[in-house]
């Protein structure tokens, strides 16, 4: 839990979705977080990012209006979507979750509907939705 809290932060503190922004998201992260990591998660955090941001896939969903960790009202619920993107390309909304693990996929597809279904009933506007897995090794998107 802790290691995706942490990695969800450091993506929260990128001031861009750049490699030059890392050194000082991931400061950030460790100061928050760094007394209940080990020295070995705070590395993989921060390649799993790099992955993330040299992602010419990921790089196309974000290029718009970036709202991270946007707080949402839906049907008397307060939920919070990690990366909201009203593109530049197609004035389409992205929604785009953070997952570090594949594990509870099936869950983590019925949040991914929920989100899409309250944006586009709230803006009335077009909507995809995105599971981005960034796991050791690669960065996963999967289009909900």
């Amino acid at each position: 839990i802790n290691f995706g809290l942490a990695m969800h932060y450091m993506l929260e503190m990128l001031e861009a979705f750049s490699l030059d922004a890392i050194e000082n998201a991931s400061h950030m992260m460790v100061n928050k977080y760094g007394f209940i990591l080990d020295k070995s998660e705070v590395e993989d955090i921060v390649q799993r990012v790099k992955l993330l941001v040299s992602s010419q896939d990921f790089l196309s969903l974000v290029n718009g209006e970036v709202y991270k960790e946007q707080a949402i009202r839906y049907k008397k619920n307060l939920r919070y979507i990690d990366l909201l993107v009203k593109s530049d390309e197609d004035a389409a909304w992205n929604v785009i979750d953070y997952k570090s693990s594949l594990a509870y996929s099936e869950h983590h597809l019925k949040q991914v509907r929920h989100y899409n279904k309250a944006v586009s009933e709230i803006t009335g506007e077009k909507v995809q939705g995105y599971i981005c897995y960034l796991l050791e090794d690669e960065v996963k998107l999967v289009q909900v």
